[in-house]
């Protein structure tokens, strides 16, 4: 079994740091199958319009009424405008993280019911304890067990592309 060849590699797991003609890295989903990527692209968007964004204006408004009725004190130490921007800005990032965190799980079934047989359902099946052997590089229980595959079906796709026939 012979090692991969620079451009194998560059192709399998996608070049990493800024290259100095200024061009852009490879994609850093290079490992995944187009199918999966599309699925990550939609579940970023759709947590993004559906869950953050409306959650992170409510937070951001909720706040600002409230201070406005005089439920929320501001310091005296801190010039008040300063701290209801503080605050308001402080909420937002709050409904945000809470908006991303929100849809995980819906993103989940998604790469389960679409894409059942690719790397990513596989380590969210790992997670749920439905599945047991591991081979997906974002689980930390065997890595180069889950390498060793991905190079071989690497291999093969280059195989392939190469020889269709």
């Amino acid at each position: 079994m012979r090692g991969l060849t620079k451009e194998e590699q560059d192709q399998l797991w996608g070049k990493k740091g800024v290259s100095l003609s200024g061009t852009k890295s490879a994609d850093k989903y290079s490992v995944l199958d187009p199918e999966e990527r599309i699925i990550i692209s939609e579940c970023q968007d759709e947590a993004f319009w559906y869950r953050s964004l409306p959650l992170s204006l409510s937070f951001a408004l909720g706040t600002f009424v409230l201070n406005q009725k005089g439920f929320l004190p501001t310091p005296s130490l801190v010039p008040n405008n300063i701290t209801k921007v503080g605050m308001i800005l402080g909420a937002s990032f709050v409904g945000f993280g809470t908006g991303q965190f929100s849809y995980s799980n819906v993103c989940a079934d998604k790469f389960l019911s679409r894409y059942p047989e690719g790397v990513v359902a596989t380590d969210i099946r790992m997670k749920r304890g439905i599945q047991t052997v591991p081979y997906s590089i974002f689980s930390p229980i065997n890595q180069q067990t889950w390498r060793q595959l991905a190079q071989m079906r690497e291999r093969s796709r280059i195989r392939d592309s190469i020889d269709p026939g």
